[in-house]
């Protein structure tokens, strides 16, 4: 969680990992993808299964406050993504959102789990 603070007080508590969910929703709609469903994951971060008229995908949203990196999937993490997104007919990908200090947008990766960034 990041707290936010103004004039030496509390004004809002905002969670990381919603934020980034929100940008990569963002950018699933520009891509004309529908969000047919949302499942909680582990620690904050959100599986999103997104549908257009002929593609449909289940993505893993991992975020972080840049300069840092997102965690990176388990091995555990990587299977059940998969095994949702072969029982809903698509494929698995992964979205590492990075968020500024102000929760902007400073970059967002999509990354197709069939294919590996770093040789994983």
């Amino acid at each position: 969680m990041l707290h936010v603070f103004s004039g030496g007080r509390l004004t809002a508590t905002l969670k990381v990992d919603e934020v980034a969910e929100g940008h990569a929703i963002g950018a699933l709609g520009k891509l004309h993808f529908s969000i047919m469903r949302r499942w909680p994951g582990a620690a904050g971060s959100a599986i999103l299964e997104a549908w257009t008229g002929s593609q449909n995908i289940s993505v893993r949203v991992n975020a972080a406050i840049a300069p840092a990196e997102p965690a990176k999937l388990s091995p555990d993490e990587k299977q059940e993504l998969r095994q949702r997104a072969v029982r809903a007919g698509g494929e698995a990908w992964e979205a590492r959102v990075f968020v500024g200090p102000d929760m902007e947008l400073v970059r967002l990766e999509w990354w197709p789990l069939e294919r590996s960034r770093t040789g994983e």
